[in-house]
């Protein structure tokens, strides 16, 4: 009987622990019906880009701003898993101050040998921004260039003090 008693306690700590998070291909198919449902339409350039801040909704999605108000929604040809964990982001374009479908790559400062093509842009009105945001990861927040960049300057410093 007690070992009944602790394999039902054991069973219900660890479904307390289960994540509800989703997959990426359950983000990736919520992020295509909301392409289509919201009717959004993929542009082949943006001019006058310079990023301000990012977040990332899968492997294959990132929500780019150049302002508050200015977002667009980003489709990488390819799965690029390192961005998901990535405290910065950063983005190297052929033409300065635009960014071009089809030309222009996204990649990580750990990975910057393994650039991800951009395959798509769509626009994003802010109420298309924070809805697509919550309802891939409610808990999902912007990482500002500031933010990100003294987060990658303090774990820098950690290091250099660890290797002395």
């Amino acid at each position: 009987m007690k070992r009944v008693v602790i394999l039902m306690a054991m069973l219900l700590a660890l479904a307390g622990c289960a994540s509800n998070r989703l997959s990426d291909p359950e983000k990736t198919a919520i992020i295509e019906k909301f392409i289509t449902t919201e009717q959004l339409e993929a542009r082949n350039t943006i001019s006058a880009f310079d990023l301000d801040s990012w977040t990332s909704l899968s492997d294959q999605y990132l929500i780019l701003r150049t302002s508050p108000f200015r977002s667009y929604l980003v489709k990488l040809t390819m799965r690029c898993n390192d961005i998901n964990y990535s405290p910065a982001l950063l983005v190297y374009s052929r033409i300065p101050n635009t960014l071009s479908a089809g030309f222009d790559s996204v990649f990580t400062p750990d990975n910057h040998r393994f650039k991800c093509n951009i395959s798509r842009i769509y626009p994003l009105s802010k109420a298309q921004n924070k809805s697509l945001i919550s309802a891939v990861n409610p808990k999902g927040k912007d990482k500002s260039l500031q933010k990100a960049q003294e987060e990658a300057e303090d774990s820098k410093e950690q290091e250099q003090s660890n290797a002395q």
